[in-house]
């Protein structure tokens, strides 16, 4: 619902709609139909180039300015890159927080924790920003009479349980010490002559299941301010003996999932 009312569309529209006020749900249809074209979702459009991105407006419209701004307005939606990896524990009886080398072998009705890693992948573009994009964080939201910006909701859960929920801003500066805690979980990254920060992190607390096996946890990460660019990953974690070796050095998201999304 936020997003749709960021967004100024219903939330059965086409996300198309998001990228210039004067796109109407015909030119969105066309764009999603064409043939020779698969778009199945928004995010397939933010990783073509732009030569790929004209080719792909260009023969639905003779205006070269609307193509431009068709354009332009892609390039303003954030392409997300998004990382997993275990965060610190209390387990083994320890005074200190620990931290497991994997989610692999975890005890049984314990707390654990994964941090959450959010961060604008780079484009290579030589479209312009829109005149509306003013500030670090803010959101393209073309149809909202108000300045918005981007959040994330990182929720995990398991089957139909709720296990954790936090929003992620993407606003804010980083300062001359790299980090900047915002409420002390999450964290922007970045320089301080840096254009904008370059990643947000945070920390997703779970307890794990009493019996010992193999659980497959989902990983949502929601926009609050675009439709269609919400990511589903699934975290793999295993109670008990030893099944599986993941490092704690790689993301635990499924590669396949991300390969899809990318």
């Amino acid at each position: 619902l936020m997003q749709a009312i960021k967004q100024a569309t219903m939330p059965t529209d086409s996300p198309l709609l998001q990228l210039d006020p004067d796109m109407s749900a015909r030119d969105a249809q066309l764009v999603s139909t064409q043939k020779g074209r698969k778009l199945r979702c928004l995010g397939d459009l933010l990783v073509l180039s732009d030569s790929q991105l004209k080719s792909v407006f260009g023969p639905l419209h003779a205006d070269p300015s609307t193509v431009e701004r068709w354009c332009e307005g892609t390039r303003a939606l954030p392409l997300l890159d998004v990382s997993v990896t275990p965060g610190f524990t209390m387990d083994g009886g320890s005074s200190k927080p620990q931290k497991p080398t994997s989610l692999n072998g975890l005890e049984p009705l314990t707390q654990y924790s994964i941090t959450i890693t959010l961060s604008h992948a780079p484009y290579k573009t030589l479209f312009k920003a829109p005149r509306m994009i003013k500030e670090v964080g803010q959101a393209y939201t073309p149809r909202f009479g108000k300045v918005q910006y981007e959040g994330w909701w990182a929720v995990l859960a398991q089957d139909t349980e709720l296990l954790a929920v936090k929003r992620i801003s993407m606003q804010g500066k980083s300062e001359s010490t790299g980090v900047w805690a915002n409420n002390g979980e999450v964290r922007v990254e970045g320089s301080k002559n840096a254009k904008k920060a370059e990643s947000r992190t945070a920390k997703l607390m779970f307890i794990t299941p009493e019996t010992q096996g193999a659980y497959v946890l989902k990983l949502l990460v929601m926009s609050d301010a675009y439709l269609g660019l919400d990511q589903e990953y699934d975290v793999n974690i295993t109670v008990g003996e030893n099944q599986m070796t993941l490092s704690a050095d790689a993301s635990v998201i499924s590669k396949e999932k991300l390969a899809e999304y990318q």
